[in-house]
C-alpha cells in the first residue's frame, strides 16, 4: 500500500473514532458523504477499525442501522479531544498539515489547556440539534455557581478559539443564549417543549461589518508594524461578523475594549475604529 493510500486509510479510521466517540453513532452514509467513498469501502473501513484496532469497541444497532460505542469503547487513534472532532467537521485542517507538523522537528504548536467538555455531553447536543428536540439541562455559571435546570433548545456548537459554547434558545430566560459546554453537567431530552430553532435567533444571522486598526498608543512605526502583520489596506481591517459572534472574534484577535486594556497596547495590539458603535455587541449575556 502506497504512503498516500495508507494516509487516507488512516484519516478515514480516526474519523470512524472520533464520530462514534463525540456523536454516540456511526452510520455509513457519514463516511460516504465526508470521503466520498463507496458503502462497501465504508463498510470496511469500520470492519478494519473494529478487527485490527479496537476489538469490541462498536456494537451494531439494528435502531439506527449502524453502529454505536460499546461499554468498553475507548480512544485509540485520537486523543479523545473534542477539537479534534470539530476540526474534523468544520474543515479547519487540511490532510496534509498532520504530516508536516509530525514529521518535521521545526515545527510546533502551543496546545491550550483542555476543558472539560465529556463525550456524552456533545453527543446529547449535537443529537438534539439535528433532531430539533428541546433538552434539560444542568448547568454552572458565574453570576449562579450552584447546579441548576434549565430547559434549552440548541442549533450550533461554537469554537471561540479558547472555549466550547452551545448557542440556542433558553426557554427560563426567552430568549437566545450561550452556554459554556464544558458547564453542562448533564442533558436528557423533553418531550413537553417545543423546539424553538436558529430561525429567530437573529443576532446569529444578522452580520455587521467591524472595522479594525493599530491601537493609537502604539509608536508609528510599531502601528505600522501591526498592520503588516495583519495585512491591513490603509492600515485597516474590515470583518464582517455575525453579530452573535462579535464579542468572541474581538477577544480573539486582542483587540482593546476598554480605556484599561487601550493603555496596554503590547498586550492589545488592535482597536476598533473609533467612530464604530458596537457597544451593545460587546457583552454577550451570560446565560
Amino acid at each position: 500500500m502506497a504512503d498516500r493510500e495508507k494516509f487516507e486509510v488512516l484519516l478515514r479510521l480516526k474519523s470512524i473514532e472520533l464520530i462514534a466517540y463525540w456523536e454516540g453513532r456511526l452510520v455509513t452514509s457519514q463516511l460516504i458523504k465526508q470521503f466520498g467513498i463507496s458503502r462497501q469501502q465504508a463498510s470496511k473501513d469500520i470492519k478494519r477499525y473494529i478487527t485490527n484496532h479496537n476489538p469490541d469497541s462498536l456494537d451494531y444497532s439494528i435502531e439506527i442501522k449502524g453502529y454505536k460505542p460499546s461499554s468498553k469503547f475507548k480512544p485509540v487513534l485520537t486523543n479523545g479531544h473534542i477539537n479534534e472532532y470539530m476540526d474534523m467537521m468544520s474543515g479547519l485542517v487540511s490532510q496534509t498539515v498532520p504530516v508536516t507538523i509530525v514529521c518535521d522537528p521545526h515545527i510546533a504548536a502551543v496546545h491550550l489547556p483542555d476543558r472539560a467538555v465529556k463525550p456524552e455531553i456533545v453527543r446529547g447536543l449535537i443529537q438534539s440539534c439535528r433532531n430539533e428536540r428541546s433538552l434539560k439541562i444542568e448547568y454552572v455559571s458565574m453570576n449562579n455557581p450552584i447546579p441548576h435546570t434549565r430547559v434549552f433548545s440548541p442549533h450550533t456548537l461554537i469554537y471561540t478559539g479558547f472555549r466550547w459554547h452551545v448557542r440556542g434558545y433558553c426557554h427560563e430566560r426567552n430568549d437566545f443564549r450561550d452556554f459554556l459546554i464544558s458547564r453542562i453537567s448533564s442533558v436528557s431530552e423533553v418531550d413537553d417543549v417545543a423546539f424553538i430553532g436558529d430561525k429567530d435567533d437573529h443576532n446569529w444571522h444578522e452580520e455587521i461589518e467591524i472595522s479594525i486598526i493599530p491601537n493609537k498608543q502604539l509608536a508609528e512605526n510599531q502601528q505600522n508594524l501591526i498592520a503588516d502583520d495583519f495585512t491591513m489596506d490603509n492600515q485597516m481591517l474590515n470583518l464582517r461578523l455575525r453579530k452573535s459572534l462579535v464579542h468572541y472574534t474581538l477577544q480573539r484577535y486582542q483587540v482593546a475594549l476598554s480605556e484599561n486594556e487601550m493603555n496596554n497596547p503590547f498586550q492589545y495590539p488592535l482597536q476598533i475604529k473609533p467612530d464604530s458603535d458596537i457597544n451593545q455587541w460587546l457583552f454577550g449575556k451570560e446565560a
